[in-house]
């Protein structure tokens, strides 16, 4: 059940007019304040009743946020565009897309849409009725504008750093196959292996390498005996590396091991890992630029803009040239 004003406020020791400075943007509230009353309006399921339309920006996700999910790229990418989108005084509405009918009659000027292929599949002919602008993230479709990062760069960058280190049987796991980054990653493993005269081996699938299933994968993965492993998906990174360990193998004396970025996280095992980044404050800085653009020309073109991706170089990698 969604909180009242009074029940936010309360939960947040502020007053109803910082509530609604926070979400109007009508005057200034520290960075402090705005974080702390967001965290607790999405708690509290709290909803803003009356605000201008020009304020109003929806993002539709799978299902409610949850700690189970706080790796997985969505959910980060969703605390970066709540924090971007509110920087930029507009107000912030999280819609489960269960719930999408609540778009129709509201006072919506933009949608940010934060879900995976086969939810929007589902929902195509409902988001191609809309009438506000819509813009997706790493996924292109006619009925919207899209940023997306270059995830084959991302893996090209990786293979290189390794095959620079003297590495030649090169294992490639991706946690969506079916997906426009899975396509992107295993086109540029293709790509690469075919370019340098290396053997491409299978290429792993860890939905959740803690699942069974992917735990075969991994032992899939393993039996073609890489000398190192590119791990793709914020959500798998962590497990990848406990389930090597789960083998015996030690990074990187036994294999080296490059996975996505995860903040705060990947700097701080032991070793650290070399990961492919993609900035998620600069991705969401980027889609919200495309919102606003939308919301003040929405008859404009559609565009499809692509980031760079990134390779942090730290200590999970060894040099078989030494």
């Amino acid at each position: 059940m969604a909180s009242d004003i009074n029940e936010l406020a309360r939960q947040c020791g502020v007053s109803k007019a910082t509530i609604s400075r926070v979400f109007t943007g009508r005057a200034r509230v520290s960075d402090e304040v705005r974080a702390r009353v967001l965290a607790a309006a999405r708690r509290l399921n709290y909803r803003p009743q009356q605000v201008a339309a020009r304020d109003c920006v929806a993002i539709v996700i799978a299902d409610l946020p949850s700690p189970q999910r706080r790796l997985s790229f969505s959910e980060r990418l969703l605390t970066s565009a709540v924090f971007e989108i509110t920087r930029n005084r507009m107000l912030t509405e999280v819609i489960p897309v269960r719930d999408l009918s609540r778009l129709y009659d509201s006072y919506t000027r933009a949608v940010l849409l934060l879900l995976s292929e086969p939810h929007i599949e589902e929902h195509l002919a409902e988001f191609e009725r809309l009438p506000m602008p819509i813009v997706t993230v790493n996924k292109q479709y006619p009925f919207s504008s899209s940023v997306n990062t270059d995830h084959g760069q991302g893996v090209t960058l990786a293979l290189r750093h390794l095959y620079e280190n003297g590495h030649r049987r090169i294992g490639l796991t991706v946690d969506r196959i079916e997906n426009q980054a899975g396509q992107e990653r295993i086109a540029a493993y293709t790509a690469f292996a075919k370019e340098s005269g290396i053997e491409p081996l299978p290429v792993g699938h860890f939905h959740n390498s803690g699942g069974e299933e992917s735990q075969r994968e991994l032992d899939r993965v393993l039996a073609a005996r890489p000398t190192a492993l590119v791990v793709c998906g914020e959500s798998v990174a962590l497990q990848a590396a406990c389930g090597l360990r789960k083998r015996g193998l030690r990074i990187p004396e036994d294999i080296s091991l490059i996975t996505s970025e995860l903040e705060d996280i990947c700097r701080w095992l032991t070793p650290e890992l070399t990961t492919i980044n993609q900035d998620l404050d600069a991705l969401a800085a980027k889609t919200v630029s495309l919102l606003l653009a939308r919301i003040r020309e929405p008859d404009s073109p559609r565009e499809d803009i692509r980031l760079p991706s990134s390779l942090i170089v730290r200590s999970s990698v060894r040099n078989l040239n030494a």
